[in-house]
């Protein structure tokens, strides 16, 4: 009788220890195989992540170089920016050479048009009660324009928004990183954070830009010198966000 149970008990060991081996050996299996496909995971994440920082990074240099064209444009653009009524009143003038008469002043406003071209207030001021219909009629609807690099500050813009547009779309479209361990150090500087910080400034002056530009016409100069202050600043604010993590 003793060795009958024996004989079952040692078929039980043994169907228990295979059986329980199996799982184990299968389960351990199933881990090591777990673990290969979450480092090929890994592994092309990290690839992929790359390839996408690197262009974002070679996209957001372009992005400098475009902006900081737009902006040299946007200077000569702004030095020859003239008002539409005088380039009308040159216009009219010549229609009245009586009025170069022993006038120095005529010359003067058929001089190359600028901000501070005279051309319509001229025609004002030498025929008053003739001329102030006309004068006030061109002066209803003054426009602002430039004479030289107007389109070609444009052009640069549209290509400096589409720059910006795909650098941040590389970066935002990266696969996210995989998050250190937290080792207790304190780290109150990085050129990430730097990078980073820099975003708020650069994206609220690209996004004023265009308004800015659009106010150009009716308000001349003094929109001119809001949009001068918001490129320089946006391009300040992505020239280091560019250089801190590039150099």
């Amino acid at each position: 009788m003793y060795k009958k149970y024996m004989k079952k008990w040692i078929i039980f060991v043994h169907v228990f220890f295979l059986t329980n081996g199996f799982i184990f050996a299968q389960s351990l299996s199933m881990g090591n195989d777990d673990k290969v496909s979450y480092e090929k995971v890994t592994k092309e994440s990290l690839m992929k992540r790359r390839s996408f920082l690197e262009w974002h990074q070679i996209a957001g240099l372009t992005t400098l170089a475009f902006w900081l064209a737009t902006n040299l444009e946007g200077e000569k653009a702004s030095r020859s920016l003239y008002r539409k009524s005088d380039e009308f009143a040159q216009g009219i003038l010549l229609t009245h050479p009586e009025y170069a008469n022993n006038d120095p002043l005529y010359a003067i406003a058929f001089q190359s048009l600028d901000k501070h071209s005279i051309a319509a207030n001229y025609l004002l001021l030498k025929d008053p009660q003739n001329n102030a219909s006309l004068y006030f009629a061109l002066k209803a609807n003054e426009e602002w324009e430039a004479k030289n690099s107007g389109s070609a500050h444009k052009e640069l813009a549209m290509a400096t928004f589409g720059m910006y547009a795909l650098t941040a779309g590389l970066a935002y479209f990266a696969p996210p990183k995989i998050e250190e361990e937290y080792t207790g150090e304190v780290r109150f500087y990085s050129p990430i954070f730097a990078h980073k910080a820099m975003i708020p400034i650069h994206l609220a002056s690209m996004l004023l830009l265009p308004g800015l530009g659009a106010r150009i016409g009716k308000e001349g100069p003094n929109a001119v010198r809001d949009m001068q202050q918001v490129g320089w600043a946006g391009f300040g604010a992505m020239s280091i966000s560019v250089l801190v993590i590039t150099f």
